[in-house]
């Protein structure tokens, strides 16, 4: 430690080595179902244990803002709700997400303006990719004024929660 700040080792070209996991919650709250990846990640983050290599990050509809914390992960799960033509609930995975960067098509998927695959091309162009990352995105319901999610929504995000608790070995808080 130099000056009561603990020094952080960093790569040759001067890189800090990239945390655990990051959980990314995206979405809008405040419109149903649109926001379910922040429900899912404070669900997450409300009963599940801390650990020193999971971390979770509520970005709303700001993921563009959040890049550089992308970064810093070696692993970054992303949680959003999709539009890819399946019934409401229904849960998609993609597991090499930055290839809807380069997919028009993704584009669709998004329920945002500024959508994931906007987002993850830039990223790329801004040379800050994580090693590895995933989208999870469920199927919305209702997309409208309110808070709630709608019922298959609400039992997707539990699904979502328990996947995620048992893939990184998550406690219950």
């Amino acid at each position: 430690m130099r000056g009561g700040v603990a020094a952080i080792s960093r790569d040759a070209g001067g890189r800090a080595p990239p945390a655990g996991v990051l959980v990314v919650g995206v979405g809008n709250v405040l419109l149903g179902d649109e926001g379910f990846g922040v429900h899912v990640v404070r669900d997450l983050a409300r009963d599940t244990a801390p650990r020193d290599d999971v971390a979770w990050l509520d970005a709303g509809t700001a993921l563009l803002d959040c890049a550089g914390e992308l970064a810093r992960h070696r692993h970054v799960i992303l949680v959003d709700a999709i539009r890819a033509g399946a019934p409401p609930g229904t849960i998609h995975r993609i597991a090499d997400a930055m290839r809807l960067a380069d997919e028009p098509a993704a584009r669709s998927l998004s329920l945002h303006g500024w959508g994931v695959a906007e987002t993850l091309g830039a990223v790329r162009r801004l040379g800050l990719v994580p090693p590895a990352i995933e989208l999870i995105g469920a199927e919305p319901d209702r997309i409208e004024p309110g808070m709630e999610l709608s019922p298959p929504l609400a039992e997707a995000a539990e699904r979502v929660v328990a996947i995620l608790r048992e893939e990184l070995g998550l406690a219950p808080a």
